[in-house]
């Protein structure tokens, strides 16, 4: 089992400011020496979320902030009033390390990344459809009895914040599970949502990227050509399955 509990932290603010406490869950696993850390999946997004100019969201103050992952791309939503919604689609591409690569060695040496702004209309739709599915109540895969994680497949993520409390939630390939597991079935309705009828993919179409190798779902090496060649590079998570 890759997570057995949570390390809830809490974070007092400053009493002069008067603002509430707010309590941090992420899933956590025992590692090597049987010592008690944090998924790798919070790790190595935590870093890549600076890199890409993420907001911090066990920090943020806004009144929701759902950011949704997936291996190339990030969805924000969010609202300080519940009148307005904003909503950000950030694209990116991580891609190894030419020289070390020859040698074998799969180490990403540069992060490509552009950030595109939605209108109040597509942010509201979409934190309609959010709390239409009730994503934001759904626990985390290895919280929900009969979801357990593979070797292959996809990983979709889900971090949300409120002034009180910030989750981060990991959802291995909700499609395998989604005819019998309702919390598979709400998530993999959503990626659905993203693809077919917001169609998300359309916003990666707009990251430039260079030839080289890049990592993709999980995959060593898969290789653009040419610059922002589309038949071996900008490819969907599901043509990589």
């Amino acid at each position: 089992m890759r997570v057995i509990n949570f390390i809830v932290i809490m974070l007092f603010s400053s009493a002069v400011c008067g603002q509430a406490e707010k309590v941090i869950n992420i899933p956590t696993y025992k590692n090597y020496k049987n010592e008690i850390d944090t998924t790798l999946w919070f790790k190595w997004k935590y870093d890549l979320a600076k890199q890409i100019n993420l907001k911090n969201l066990q920090t943020s103050t806004d009144t929701f902030h759902f950011r949704f992952w997936t291996d190339i791309q990030t969805v924000d939503i969010w609202t300080i009033d519940h009148n307005s919604y904003f909503g950000l689609v950030t694209n990116y591409a991580q891609r190894y390390d030419d020289k070390l690569l020859r040698k074998g060695i799969f180490k990403i040496g540069k992060i490509y990344s552009n950030q595109m702004t939605l209108d109040s209309t597509k942010a509201r739709q979409l934190f309609n459809t959010i709390n239409k599915l009730s994503i934001v109540g759904i626990p985390t895969d290895d919280k929900i009895n009969g979801w357990h994680q593979g070797f292959d497949g996809e990983e979709f993520l889900i971090e949300t914040s409120t002034p009180t409390q910030y989750d981060f939630k990991t959802y291995w390939t909700p499609r395998i599970f989604a005819d019998t597991l309702k919390e598979a079935k709400q998530i993999q309705t959503f990626v659905d949502y993203l693809y077919s009828d917001f169609k998300i993919y359309n916003y990666y179409q707009k990251l430039k990227l260079p030839k080289g190798s890049y990592q993709r779902n999980g995959v060593q090496g898969i290789e653009i050509k040419a610059p922002n060649q589309k038949s071996n590079g900008a490819k969907k998570i599901t043509d990589l399955l």
